[in-house]
This record gives structure tokens, sequence and C-alpha cells, in this order.
């Protein structure tokens, strides 16, 4: 079946160029000028959204908080707004990419395809073996779902880089990862100084919490990337 992305973007010009390069891949591309159509889009489920944060009738930001309570369609953001403070923002309600505008068409159809790779493949094992739901500290992780429960009841549904950058964590508890290794994960091409594996660590930490002896599950090593403290299991 092919692929669909939403391309909220008010520039007529942008949204064909966009869809242009899309189409080279066979991605197909529905359009919203505003973030009223953007709305309206939705129902025809695409699998990734191409989304500005400059529109007419709304801010992309806002916008993508909202759609976080409902949907978790990878979203790349695409916008001129790209100083380091937007691009944190941005990544840390939501979104599972970040391009600046202008940016290299290439770059922009190889991260569309990696985030729709990641959508693609979010129900495989996280461990060897058939497990569906792993175990760490007071946490389960539903890996058909994406979906982090507490064993107090509190339920965290991840986005497609985050349960990604979690799972790769819970495949190697106590291993080192580098900043390369994570950017692997996302399907991205790694460049130094890039803070967004950065960013969706510290979403992930946010999310988890504490464990019992106060440590973060996800540790930082200077100069080398993290490392995942806590025994992982196999839940029933």
């Amino acid at each position: 079946m092919r692929q669909t992305a939403l391309i909220v973007e008010d520039d007529p010009a942008t949204r064909h160029i966009l869809g242009t390069t899309l189409a080279t891949a066979g991605i197909g591309a529905i359009y919203a000028e505003n973030g009223a159509a953007m709305w309206r889009q939705l129902g025809e489920n695409p699998d990734v959204i191409i989304l500005d944060l400059s529109l007419p009738d709304a801010d992309g930001l806002e916008l993508l908080r909202q759609l976080r309570q409902q949907s978790e369609v990878p979203v790349l953001i695409h916008s001129t707004r790209s100083d380091e403070i937007e691009r944190i923002i941005g990544i840390e309600i939501g979104a599972d990419d970040f391009l600046p505008k202008p940016c290299n068409l290439r770059e922009l159809l190889a991260r569309t395809r990696g985030l729709l790779r990641r959508s693609q493949g979010r129900n495989p094992p996280v461990l060897r073996g058939e497990a569906r739901n792993i175990q760490f500290g007071p946490w389960t992780l539903n890996t058909a779902s994406r979906e982090l429960t507490h064993n107090e009841g509190l339920s965290s549904p991840l986005g497609v880089s985050a349960f990604a950058l979690l799972s790769a964590f819970l495949e190697n508890p106590f291993a080192p990862l580098s900043r390369e290794q994570l950017s692997r994960v996302l399907k991205r091409e790694y460049v130094a100084y890039d803070r967004i594996i950065d960013v969706h660590v510290s979403q992930i930490r946010r999310i988890l919490g504490k464990q019992a002896d106060g440590n973060a599950f996800i540790k930082t090593l200077r100069s080398q990337g993290y490392v995942f403290i806590a025994d992982v299991q196999n839940a029933q």
C-alpha cells in the first residue's frame, strides 16, 4: 500500500516542491495550507506529517501539542523557525525530527523515509524471543502498542523515536551506547553536536523518573553517550 505524507505548509511553491520530492520515492502527498485544513486531512490517516511552524491561523507548536493528545503519527518539523530553543521545544512536545528551511531535499526525503520505516516497524520484539511486554523497575513496555505502564497504573504512550531509543536501551542494559549508535537506531546521519538524540533521551528520562535508589534509568557517559542502568526482564 502506498504511504502518504500530510504536508502542512502555507506556501504553495514549497508544498509543490515537497510533494514532488516525495513522489520520487513513491510516497504520496496530501496538503493542508493551515491548521484547520490539517485537522480535516487527518481523516485521511496519513503515515507521516511534515509540519511548518509558521501558519496563518495557528502556531505549529501548539498544533503539535494538540495532535499528540490524540495521535502518534510521526511528525517532521520543517520550518524557518529553527533556532535551538525551537528545536528543543518541538522535540520535547512530540516531534520526531526537525529540519530547518531551506534544507537539502535529499536529506528531507531520507528523514521522511526513516520515520516511515520506524513507524512500520513499531511492533517488533524488543528482546530476543517472543516477549511482547518488557519489565524494568516499576515500568512495563508493551512492544505492540508502544505504551509504557507504571505498576501504579500510570500510562505513557511513546512516539516512534522515543520508542526506538528506549527499545535500544532495553536490548543493551548496562552497555554504553554512543550518540552515533543511537543516531543509527533513528536512521539518522550522525552529526557531531546535533542535540536531537539528547533531547529525546531527556524526554525518556522525564517520563521514567527516578529508580528506587534515586538514580536515573539512563546515565550520561561524558564524551561517550548513554547507558541504561536497570535490570530488564520479559514479563508474562
